[in-house]
């Protein structure tokens, strides 16, 4: 039997699709709602009440203390989607319009979700031409570093490099999602958030 989705969900299932890699935050009236595998990833992170609406896992929280969720996750290393209402309802429609109006990852969070007391370091491995760069920054301090080595030293100047500035989020090439040395190091880090990206 097939499973018969409301319009909301329908809208739900197709912003989700587009965005798979993030937790959904999705705006339903005063509370911004979860569904599916992130309402039970989220309830279990944050020990929030997970309920069910027509069957499907669902959770919430409010709209007005939405900041201190979102910085909770982003501390977990969560990648967090903001979907608003953008339009208001109307007599007649039984659907606002939403959309996707900003993600915050670990790396790229601003002040109002961090700890004022440590870095938020967003971070960025490449390989090309037997050399590795490393590079990271704060956005909120641009305070930016970079280095480079030969790849045979891969293994031990990589995993020195995320101990000396421990990143809230990694940027990484495709082409290094299944290198052993690379998946070993990250191993030793698993606190950070990885963002992997077309080389």
């Amino acid at each position: 039997m097939s499973e018969v989705l409301t319009p909301m969900m329908l809208q739900y299932r197709t912003i989700k699709q587009q965005n798979q890699e993030n937790v959904l935050l999705f705006r339903l009236g005063d509370f911004y709602e979860m569904f599916d595998e992130d309402a039970v990833e989220v309830s279990r992170l944050l020990n929030l009440t997970l309920t069910q609406r027509n069957g499907q896992p669902m959770c919430g929280i409010p709209h007005h203390a939405s900041k201190v969720y979102i910085a909770r996750l982003l501390r977990l290393g969560k990648k967090i989607a903001i979907c608003e209402q953008v339009t208001l309802p109307q007599a007649g429609k039984t659907l606002v319009e939403r959309k996707v109006v900003e993600v915050i990852t670990p790396g790229t969070a601003l002040d109002e979700y961090l700890e004022p007391s440590s870095n938020n370091f967003l971070a960025a491995l490449s390989c090309s031409k037997g050399m590795a760069g490393f590079a990271y920054i704060d956005v909120t301090t641009a305070s930016f570093y970079a280095t480079s080595w030969k790849l045979s030293d891969m293994a031990e100047e990589f995993a020195k490099e995320l101990g000396r500035c421990m990143p809230r989020e990694l940027l990484l090439p495709n082409s290094l999602r299944e290198t052993e040395v690379v998946k070993k190091v990250l191993g030793l880090y698993s606190n950070i958030a990885l963002s992997y990206y077309p080389d």
